[in-house]
């Protein structure tokens, strides 16, 4: 399930001053790191990503360690350790102790010096067409860097981008709980979380329903977003006339948008309906159509989710050795686009393919490990409960 719109949603906050770098448990700040070890860096970007809340040792406890049974001084002596590597960003923020109740993070906002490019309109838009070009690509890392150097570089700010980022780099507990974003912009991006993160599809498929059924409330990007990821929905609950009739509905509005990300992700959804439908000529020339496209227009994010398709042609073909060998370097080609949503949905689709369509046990159990490790780093189980409790009040 992978919001591609650039739909222009708007807040008035900033982006993180501290970009996260997962891969490496390192923080990044202006072009300076600090080395964490696993635990540190899990518990710091929690702190961060919660600035300004008090928590106990018991809530950091559960929130960072929830699996292990650690001592009654894990929490402090962590927090130790943090301090001591974050006294080089003093002026940024502080772990501060609040007697009687446990830990606070605290941005410190950095001071405003008058700059022209703020009031700059042609820099601005040269900006938003670089991040825009970024978001095209599939190049989530430079959205996330030039995003988390926005002061240090002057950049002006950008109400989509601004919010945009935190789906990109899966910060979704902070889209579900900010008060930075309207109900109806946090209802839309709660339903593509709610989709990529739990197998329960006609549950999604439920609240996609319910938000389409009002998105007057939401742009035209919006409303296509959803209306072509639901199509999906359809495929993996079993409607695939439901399925057929949304594609067709959306045949010419695909067209008009003269957009190569909609039309690749309109042609993969084309490939999987009739790879259901057991019409496997058909789906190949989808693929064929697809791959032609992104020859013109090399999308890397696109092309992950192309070759991931792909794989499941081959394995519908019987050709076990290189669709093993295509999913792993669609999946690997996502991952490295930085784009967290676009990974969890290849890896759920994926999984619900080895579920329904073919038997590949080995790499079930590969991919399943993958999907657990997320599972366990985003929150899966928190995460869903507060998304369906912002879905049911709203929609």
């Amino acid at each position: 399930m992978q919001l591609t719109s650039f739909a222009k949603l708007h807040s008035g906050r900033r982006s993180l001053m501290i970009h996260f770098e997962p891969d490496t448990y390192r923080a990044v700040h202006a072009g300076e790191s600090i080395q964490l070890l696993p635990k540190e860096f899990v518990l710091l970007r929690f702190l961060y990503e919660h600035a300004g809340r008090s928590f106990s040792r018991e809530q950091l406890l559960d929130s960072v360690w929830r699996l292990e049974t650690p001592g009654d001084r894990t929490v402090d002596d962590h927090i130790y350790r943090i301090r001591k590597k974050l006294s080089k960003w003093s002026h940024l923020l502080s772990v501060e102790t609040i007697r009687g109740q446990g830990y606070k993070l605290t941005r410190i906002a950095p001071k405003q010096e008058a700059s022209p490019l703020l009031q700059d309109e042609e820099f601005a838009a040269n900006v938003n067409r670089m991040m825009s070009k970024y978001h095209g690509l599939g190049m989530g890392q430079a959205m996330q860097l030039l995003s988390a150097n926005r002061d240090i570089l002057r950049l002006p700010g950008d109400p989509f981008y601004d919010v945009y980022i935190h789906f990109v780099r899966g910060d979704f507990d902070w889209l579900i709980t900010t008060d930075s974003i309207s109900l109806w912009q946090k209802a839309a991006y709660a339903v593509f979380i709610h989709a990529n993160i739990q197998f329960d599809y006609k549950a999604s498929l439920y609240y996609f329903e319910r938000l389409i059924a009002k998105s007057d409330m939401l742009t035209q990007d919006w409303q296509y977003d959803l209306q072509i990821n639901v199509i999906f929905l359809y495929i993996e609950s079993g409607m695939l006339k439901k399925a057929r009739e949304q594609l067709e509905a959306m045949r010419h509005a695909i067209t008009d948008l003269n957009s190569p990300s909609f039309t690749a992700i309109y042609l993969l959804k084309e490939m999987h309906l009739e790879l259901q439908e057991g019409h496997m000529d058909a789906a190949e020339l989808k693929l064929q159509e697809c791959e032609a496209l992104l020859i013109r227009h090399p999308m890397q994010r696109e092309r992950g989710a192309f070759l991931v398709s792909k794989a499941f042609y081959l394995y519908q073909q019987g050709a076990i050795r290189s669709a093993r060998k295509v999913l792993d370097e669609g999946i690997e080609t996502i991952r490295q686009t930085h784009f967290i949503p676009h990974l969890l949905g290849s890896l759920k689709t994926t999984l619900m393919y080895f579920g329904t369509n073919v038997r590949d046990e080995t790499y079930r159990l590969k991919y399943q490990l993958q999907w657990n490790l997320m599972a366990a780093e985003y929150h899966f189980k928190d995460l869903l409960v507060k998304t369906e409790h912002v879905l049911g009040r709203h929609l």
